[in-house]
């Protein structure tokens, strides 16, 4: 289970996710401009449970690869999205 805690459209996501017997977990996602494009920022810790236990430079690096995964198809997707909308860049 997935809980919006805050939200801003169109700029800021903050989740609290629920991972069983890990805990909750804070994600937080922001939308910033960057010249003509879009950076996305993702911050993701744990807040409850054995998950913050478990925390440690080995997880964060797993974690930071499981993002770029992420931000790789959620940049696939948004790419699509314009092509098949017409809008043409420039």
């Amino acid at each position: 289970m997935t809980t919006v805690r805050h939200q801003e459209p169109g700029s800021e996501l903050e989740l609290e996710a629920h991972f069983k017997a890990l805990g909750t977990a804070r994600i937080f996602l922001q939308l910033r401009p960057w010249g003509e494009e879009t950076l996305v920022v993702c911050d993701e810790h744990p807040l409850r449970g054995l998950g913050g236990a478990l925390h440690n430079p080995g997880v964060e690096a797993l974690l930071q690869l499981r993002h770029r995964g992420m931000l790789a198809r959620l940049s696939r997707i948004v790419e699509e999205r314009d092509e098949g909308s017409g809008v043409l860049d420039g």
